[in-house]
């Protein structure tokens, strides 16, 4: 008896859902797609309960037949290619044909479309890839789609769906890039009957600004420059202007939002020595290269191109954008020490460079062979690095018997005390990184957070994705011991801070926080509330060179002592170094 069978069309498009349908933003994305290649002028995008009830897209583009209205349900049906060249000559948002079909196999979809020398349009209502109706109607003209009910029939993929603010600040954003992308088409977003954008067709750094805020307007820098090859213009940000947060970096090439590592990099590494590492630019920049330089035909989303020539691409952008900043008077300074031969980024795997090769592309070939490693934790045997180190919560701790006014701090970042088993030399960041976890944990546990009030609240400003994510998780906030109201559509209020980290800027801690909660997935071992806890411990710790007072030491010292891990730190760093008695005898013989 055979094994093999074929699949029924329903199961084949669900299949095929799961990579272009993965949540309502999906949706919206492809959706808007298929607007703007219907030549719209105005775009209207309705929401309701985070598009998990309804997702309504309406333009006045040209609009469709009723044989290509019927059509465009089917798989693998669309009017953007129709040979193999056609797709290394793509200029269109959508071409793949799978769109339709995979959102009418999850959902109730209705259409209605007109064209514009048309007097009747067609209406079409399909239920998990079942015509329920088609008949001729009067309708505007342009194209209305309706989708309801996502995955209705694939329950299992609808708990996974997460909370309403979260999947909205995915459509979000998702508007946010195509209304970036074309700044020529009028887009509104409304949800749960609320407005939440009102575009109108305007220039770009006016689209920047209506989309993020008045402040925006006074950090753009505009940026430009043309080769044989490409063109490169948008605006970047001021690098005083630079956020703690990552997410505010926008990139199209043709029109289309990208996400290119190898592109951020480059930008980022031409602000090298005017931020520091963990602050991260604005920017908005448009490519524009002819398509049969790049291949945009490598993911199901289309976020992620391909590009034939990476090491020039990389050489102009950060060249354009160092020209940029110069032209504007943003001076790089002079460091006399610092030897400009070296790249200042730490790598663990070496780097092989010809003596022929320029200083840019090193830069580049650096990232290249950094980046696998650069921002995740080595993925073979990371186990070793604890089970081999690790004392158990149970050992024995090293410091007993620790006298007051004995210990002494040297350099500004160590200090060094005699304890009854010899000398200790103890990292003072690492300890208060510590201290810290082990009081934001219990904090967390017994929702205990202590809050330091504000005698004047702070406004903090966030775009309206910040904004969402924050609001999102508000209650482990508070556990901890912020206290935040919304105020407006895009700013909160901050009251209160955790009582322990009083000696910092409460925007700087939130912002930090913001990008925890952006980055969580980097972890995937390590629940939010925990990589949130290390992040707070790690910002709020003292830096190295603090000078500490004999009672400021003498606290430190007490509380590393009753931690519950004395020797490390919560991601494996070493906090103390002991050395017995004997040993010291030994090496003064």
């Amino acid at each position: 008896m055979s094994n093999i069978r074929l699949l029924s069309d329903l199961l084949v498009n669900q299949i095929a859902a799961g990579e272009v349908v993965q949540r309502p933003a999906s949706v919206v994305k492809e959706l808007l797609d298929n607007s703007i290649d219907a030549q719209s002028t105005t775009i209207k995008v309705i929401i309701k309960e985070a598009g998990k009830q309804l997702i309504q897209v309406i333009d006045d583009g040209i609009g469709m037949d009723e044989v290509d209205a019927r059509l465009c349900f089917e798989k693998h049906t669309t009017s953007k290619i129709a040979t193999t060249e056609d797709l290394f000559n793509i200029h269109t948002m959508g071409f793949r044909g799978e769109a339709m079909a995979s959102m009418a196999a999850v959902a109730h979809l209705q259409l209605e479309t007109r064209l514009h020398a048309a007097s009747l349009g067609s209406y079409i209502e399909i239920e998990g890839s079942n015509l329920k109706k088609q008949e001729a109607i009067a309708t505007a003209a342009g194209t209305n789609i309706r989708v309801k009910h996502l995955f209705y029939n694939v329950p299992a993929r609808r708990n996974f769906l997460k909370s309403n603010p979260l999947e909205f600040k995915h459509i979000v954003e998702t508007l946010q890039h195509a209304a970036l992308a074309r700044p020529d088409i009028a887009f509104s977003l409304y949800h749960n009957d609320t407005t939440v954008y009102q575009l109108h067709p305007e220039k770009i750094n006016q689209r920047i600004v209506h989309l993020f805020g008045e402040p925006y307007k006074k950090q753009l820098i505009p940026c430009e420059e043309t080769t044989h090859l490409l063109s490169i213009k948008g605006y970047i940000g001021k690098p005083e202007q630079a956020k703690k947060t990552r997410g505010e970096q926008f990139l199209f090439v043709n029109q289309r939002f990208i996400k290119s590592p190898f592109l951020n990099h480059a930008i980022k590494n031409a602000y090298d020595r005017l931020l520091p590492s963990d602050s991260f630019p604005f920017y908005v920049i448009y490519l524009t290269i002819d398509p049969r330089f790049i291949d945009i035909n490598v993911h199901p989303t289309k976020m992620e191109i391909k590009f034939q020539d990476e090491k020039m691409l990389y050489t102009v952008m950060q060249a354009v954008i160092k020209k940029s900043l110069a032209t504007h008077h943003v001076m790089d300074p002079i460091d006399f020490e610092q030897n400009v031969n070296f790249s200042p980024l730490a790598f663990t795997h070496p780097v092989i460079i010809s003596p022929s090769t320029s200083a840019r592309e090193r830069n580049y070939v650096q990232f290249k062979n950094n980046h696998a490693s650069a921002e995740q934790f080595p993925s073979k045997n990371w186990e070793d690095l604890f089970t081999s180190s690790l004392p158990s919560q149970a050992a024995e701790p090293v410091c007993q018997r620790y006298e007051t006014g004995q210990a002494v701090q040297l350099y500004g970042s160590y200090i060094i005390t005699q304890v009854q088993s010899g000398t200790l030399l103890i990292d003072q960041q690492a300890a208060h990184e510590r201290i810290l976890y082990d009081k934001f944990s219990s904090h967390l546990e017994h929702k205990s957070g202590v809050s330091q009030q504000l005698m004047i609240p702070e406004p903090l400003e966030l775009n309206p994705t910040d904004y969402l994510l924050l609001l999102e998780h508000e209650a482990v906030l508070r556990s901890l011991g912020f206290v935040i109201d919304p105020f407006g559509s895009s700013t909160v209020i901050i009251h209160g801070h955790p009582i322990e980290l009083n000696q910092h800027s409460p925007k700087a801690l939130l912002e930090a926080v913001i990008e925890q909660l952006k980055w969580n997935n980097t972890q995937l071992e390590l629940s939010l509330s925990e990589n949130l806890i290390r992040a707070l411990a790690k910002r709020a710790s003292i830096p190295p060179g603090k000078k500490l007072t004999v009672l400021e030491i003498d606290a430190l010292l007490a509380q590393l002592f009753s931690a519950t891990n004395t020797m490390y730190t919560p991601d494996g760093r070493k906090i103390c170094l002991l050395l017995p008695q004997a040993d010291l005898a030994a090496m003064l013989k």
